[in-house]
């Protein structure tokens, strides 16, 4: 079935090492992260995204889509980002390999940014298994530093 499951993605950059992992969870799969921030943490989350529709292959960036999302808290933030994730694949085929993301505490959490990506193509992209929500059980998002989350997605 989806054998490569879970996959470590180490990313180093000048500043902090990054961990994504995508995990199994019974029917569903989840994304882990840790980072240097919480944005960093968003902007994983969604190349993880990616990744378990594709079976780990990242998009080009050829589209671009602008996300602003609100919310009370960090928690409910995450569960938001995620689900526009999913509509934007449900509507448009969206798939993104490339994030910018930017998270403002105010009097509510505000995240801002772009998504780059492409329409995704099975031929093109590979196919691993399609999300059809996301989760709050276990969920956990820890503004840091280090900065972390975990997400479960419903397969």
């Amino acid at each position: 079935w989806f054998k490569s499951i879970p996959r470590y993605h180490f990313i180093s950059n000048l500043f902090w090492n990054v961990l994504r992992k995508n995990f199994e969870h019974t029917a569903d799969i989840g994304i882990e992260v840790e980072t240097s921030t919480i944005s960093r943490a968003f902007e994983e989350a969604a190349l993880g995204f990616s990744e378990i529709i594709t079976g780990g292959n990242l998009p080009k960036e050829l589209i671009s889509n602008d996300v602003s999302i609100e919310s009370d808290n960090l928690d409910s933030l995450l569960v938001h980002f995620i689900s526009y994730l999913v509509v934007l694949f449900d509507t448009d085929l969206f798939i993104s390999g490339f994030a910018k993301i930017e998270i403002s505490k105010g009097e509510i959490f505000l995240l801002k940014g772009i998504l780059k990506g492409d329409i995704y193509d099975q031929s093109k992209h590979g196919y691993g298994v399609e999300i059809k929500a996301v989760s709050y059980h276990q969920l956990l998002v820890e503004e840091g530093p280090p900065s972390r989350l975990r997400v479960i997605l419903d397969l």
